[in-house]
């Protein structure tokens, strides 16, 4: 259980690549949104269901590493760039504006982002990588307009 525990919470390993862990957990997503996207109702209970088992192997590498966000754990930016087409659907424009700005409010995280980061263990992981989403859709979906 452990290992399966570790192979979500690190996007099937991605995350423990030495570079970029975050950048490439979020590139990790393009293929899983284009994936889920074919059915709205699919995508949005598999964002879900992943959000979930992200915060529950989160958690996880939480305690087993003593880290309260280990660099590793990138399924918190799969899950993040997955909200950012609750709005916009998955153009190839908007599957590259999305990454861009997700990617620079995950990295800055400007307010109200900062505010769920604080948040305990698995939650606080995933928390403001969802947030961060969210905000990423709306801000998308004025561009797009």
């Amino acid at each position: 259980m452990s290992f399966l525990l570790e192979f979500i919470a690190t996007g099937m390993l991605v995350g423990k690549l030495p570079f970029a862990p975050g950048t490439l957990g979020t590139l990790l997503g393009v293929p899983i949104v284009l994936l889920l996207y074919i059915d709205k109702n699919l995508y949005l209970w598999g964002t879900a269901l992943l959000f979930f088992t992200g915060w529950l192997a989160s958690e996880h590498m939480v305690r087993l590493l003593k880290d309260e966000d280990p660099e590793e754990v990138v399924i918190d930016e799969v899950v993040g760039y997955m909200l950012v087409f609750l709005l916009v659907e998955p153009s190839l424009k908007a599957l590259i504006l999305g990454f861009i700005i997700f990617r620079i409010i995950d990295i800055f995280k400007p307010f109200p982002v900062n505010l769920f980061e604080n948040f305990p263990g698995g939650l606080g992981v995933m928390a403001d990588d969802a947030v961060a989403g969210a905000l990423t859709s709306i801000i998308l979906y004025m561009l797009l307009q």
